[in-house]
């Protein structure tokens, strides 16, 4: 592994686009990390004359987190909601000289990948500059200094401020990767450090997630004892985290007596959190989701649903036994809200005074008129470089946690936060973000000792790791397995299982390392969904396997014992068989993977595509050295021959292998 780090160097001056600090030889890095790796100098040949597969996570949460096949580009999004483009598009300026180029885009990790006769060869970039070691904890030396560290003003400690988040922009064709930082409007001073980048090959996904693992979060137990409390299986190096909340069943359309009914069903029927964690004396949390609050900005009951108010509401789940669980999205705002009529000046704004919008809700804002700043339906953000809105956002965490009695809180839509533009006080945005999550999460207990824990959603990855280890990593799931005019948009942060799918396995090398991995939802119900059971499977298993948090989301009270209870108990069975199991994951193409327990117990595939899958069963069973005498189905959506096997879209099939 190859550490370097990258430092200005020159007279004082603030940035008005994305700051290029290096420009790297795709080639010149085969050569360098592929021989610190141990790989034959054919296979470092190989690597340098072939096309390569690239793995470009999002900036953010909702952005695609996946593999593009060798060859291609990322598809372009046809800008039919622009307010969108928050969702997945870098924030602040693109540098001039890229504006033109057909580049390959991700943020914080990438990789690219070649399968080298029959071998994957894994050259990843990932930026560490964030990284909070703890005592003990090191890197290897870094190299490539551009200027030296500066001393600290009177001999003091050098104050530990963030980095700007990293993007890399990749041109297949010439082979470079241009790395930039997303630090507009940050004043650079001489010798001021800029980024940190690692630089490694690995061989299989068991070696790559481990460096990953290695990178951020040498020590798991300090890395995530925030979570401790929330753990389903504390006696395991994998941290599992499981409940119900109501958004996926209810959406915003609930009430006192319907999460009061889901509060008491949820213990009374065969569902799939009593089974999994209530039964089984596991610690489990209940969610209220979106709707419970008089508007975005105005935070407190919507009396009229919930008449009983926000300490009632947690006190009835404690009593339960449930940890209390509470959506908020502190970062948004309603132009029609009473907060936002009487704190205009809150608002984060352009150059011109025009108040920036985040995004678009149709729940959350006027279409047109004086109640419309912007384009129809767009919601606002503050300016987070205020001490008063700081100020604004501890008081609000505080009544939530103290005052109210949650204890689990799902902060969304965070992106909003690193939306550039005229701050008060001047800055970058992502100097102002860190400030405000560092003040949303500096509860770890409430006033009566007990453990608080924060699930980041919608949030920008390497802006909020430290702050957030708990974390949504994809878009969010949904129950239809696609939406077909937002694929005709090519609008990558849609609500769709298959999109949630691909993040969920592209994301799995960062699970319990770079995070806590959070895949949303896991649906088992007969009603109100189009998921057939082959896709309910998939989802089910591809959650447990590949990420860390279980949640639930199905009307316990109506649940339909015929109906539901044979694929619950199903799943249960399969959660139980692969207790003890750790599951990798390869890509064959962006849609179809290859997956496979570390004990060579288990092989399968994943198909996430609209055609069947034709997969030779050596290929099925290289990891288990290509020759396996016997595989007996555990799951399993294929027509099986002699010697192949062709597997049906939208499925996972799993076979345990006997030689």
């Amino acid at each position: 592994m190859k550490r370097t780090e990258y430092f200005y160097q020159g007279a004082e001056t603030t940035d008005s686009e994305n700051r290029i600090f290096a420009q790297l030889s795709i080639d010149s890095l085969i050569t360098d990390s592929l021989s610190a790796a141990g790989f034959p100098g054919e296979t470092a040949e190989f690597c340098k004359t072939h096309g390569f597969a690239f793995y470009g996570s999002g900036w953010q949460s909702w952005g695609f987190g996946g593999e593009i096949n060798a060859g291609e580009a990322q598809k372009q999004y046809f800008p039919i909601v622009p307010q969108w483009k928050h969702y997945f598009t870098i924030p602040g300026k693109l540098p001039k000289s890229l504006r033109s180029k057909k580049l390959l885009v991700g943020s914080f990790i990438i990789y690219l990948r070649w399968n080298c006769g029959g071998k994957n060869v894994y050259l990843v970039l990932a930026s560490v500059g964030n990284v909070e070691r703890g005592e003990g904890e090191s890197l290897p030396p870094a190299s490539h200094f551009v200027a030296p560290t500066p001393p600290s003003p009177k001999g003091e400690a050098p104050l530990k401020s963030p980095l700007p988040p990293v993007n890399f922009y990749v041109d297949r064709k010439k082979r470079q990767i241009f790395c930039t930082a997303y630090a507009d409007g940050k004043t650079w001073t001489d010798g001021e450090k800029i980024a940190e980048l690692s630089v490694f090959a690995s061989s299989d996904f068991f070696a790559l997630r481990e460096e990953i693992q290695n990178l951020f979060a040498q020590d798991k137990a300090s890395r995530f004892s925030s979570l401790s409390f929330l753990n389903a299986t504390p006696n395991k190096s994998k941290i599992t985290v499981g409940g119900w909340e109501s958004w996926y069943n209810h959406y915003a359309d609930i009430n006192q007596e319907l999460i009061k009914g889901d509060l008491v069903g949820l213990s009374e029927t065969e569902n799939l959190i009593k089974k999994e964690f209530i039964e089984k004396k596991k610690p489990c949390v209940f969610q209220v989701d979106d709707g419970w609050e008089i508007s975005l900005g105005d935070w407190d009951a919507r009396r009229a649903r919930f008449p009983g108010g926000m300490k009632m509401l947690a006190s009835s789940i404690a009593e339960k036994g449930y940890i209390p669980g509470l959506w908020i999205a502190p970062f948004i705002i309603d132009w029609r809200s009473e907060f936002a009529r009487s704190h205009r000046d809150w608002i984060l704004r352009d150059k011109k005074g025009k108040p920036i919008a985040a995004g678009l809700n149709p729940l959350w804002g006027d279409a047109f008129g004086r109640d419309q700043p912007a384009l129809p339906w767009s919601y606002f953000c503050f300016d987070l470089s205020r001490d008063d809105v700081l100020n604004y956002l501890d008081s609000l965490i505080d009544t939530a946690v103290n005052e109210w009695g949650f204890r689990y809180l799902k902060l969304d839509f965070l992106f909003a936060g690193m939306i550039f533009g005229n701050f008060k006080n001047g800055g970058a945005a992502y100097e102002w973000y860190d400030r405000a999550v560092k003040v949303l999460t500096k509860r770890s207990v409430n006033a009566k000792g007990e453990s608080v824990a924060y699930l980041g959603c919608g949030l920008p990855f390497e802006a909020s790791f430290n702050a957030f280890p708990l974390s949504r990593i994809g878009p969010d799931t949904k129950e239809d397995w696609d939406v077909a005019w937002m694929n005709t948009a090519n609008f990558p942060s849609r609500t769709s299982a298959f999109i949630n799918m691909q993040s969920t396995l592209g994301h799995a090398f960062w699970d319990n390392g770079v995070f806590v991995n959070d895949p949303d939802v896991v649906f088992l119900r007969s009603e109100n969904i189009s998921l057939n059971e082959k896709e309910k499977i998939l989802i089910a298993l591809v959650n447990y396997l590949f990420a860390s948090q279980i949640m639930h989301s199905d009307d316990p009270v109506h649940f339909d014992s015929e109906k539901e209870g044979g694929l619950t108990q199903k799943i249960c069975a399969l959660y139980e068989r692969f207790s003890d199991e750790d599951f990798g994951v390869e890509n064959k193409s962006s849609t179809g993977y290859f997956i496979f327990s570390k004990s060579g117990k288990y092989t399968g595939f994943i198909n996430l595509g609209e055609k069947s899958v034709h997969i030779e069963r050596s290929e099925l069973c290289s990891r288990q050295g290509g020759r396996v005498e016997n595989l007996e189905s555990v799951v399993e959506y294929a027509k099986r021959n002699a010697d192949s096997f062709d597997f049906e879209p939208h499925s996972i099939s799993i076979y345990r292998t006997e030689n």
